[in-house]
């Protein structure tokens, strides 16, 4: 009889060889990722369409040392503070500052995505506006207290006397590049 090395016996029942079992588990392990990315995605589209309502408020009404311009019964305009439109319908509104126009667009948003939207596209538009006075740093996101150090400064920044409306379309218009431009890389 001869003695020599015998190769181990092959499994055929192993499920460790079963290429199926791999590519799925393979599979599990990339969903997070891709799932991930879709978010991201969806959340940048959602800033885009919430960015370019904003757009379309200013365009229509750009106010300066008030959030909201309302329209009465009696078709007067006053100017109302972010509380006092509590009081209002959305539909009353007929001006908005930056800030406002941003906010009042929000509300169309899903209520668990309103928050996050919102706060991107406070991000982008100050981040937009950093890099037109050539203070821009790295596009983080901010804290809460952060953030709303950014709300003032884009309010106090369209409030300046020398603002114009072009000036505000045109940081709208580049934040909304930003966002479809960040979505597509």
């Amino acid at each position: 009889m001869a003695i020599g090395l015998v190769d181990p016996p092959v499994r055929t029942d192993d499920r460790r060889s079963r290429p199926g079992r791999l590519a799925a588990v393979r599979e599990r392990l990339r969903r997070p990722e891709r799932d991930a990315e879709l978010d991201r995605i969806r959340r940048l589209e959602g800033t885009t369409a919430l960015l370019e309502r904003a757009r379309a408020m200013v365009a229509d009404g750009w106010v300066q040392d008030s959030f909201y311009v309302v329209r009465g019964r009696t078709g007067e305009t006053k100017p109302v503070s972010p509380f006092g439109l509590l009081l209002l319908t959305r539909s009353d509104v007929v001006g908005a500052c930056l800030v406002g126009a941003v906010a009042h667009a929000s509300a169309t948003v899903d209520r668990q995505d309103r928050r996050s939207q919102a706060a991107l596209a406070v991000d982008t538009l100050w981040q937009a506006l950093a890099e037109d006075t050539g203070a821009a740093g790295p596009p983080d996101t901010a804290h809460p207290a952060a953030r709303a150090a950014r709300v003032r400064e884009l309010a106090h920044w369209n409030d300046e006397p020398q603002r114009s409306r072009e000036d505000v379309l045109g940081l709208l218009d580049r934040s909304i590049s930003h966002t479809i431009i960040e979505s597509v890389r």
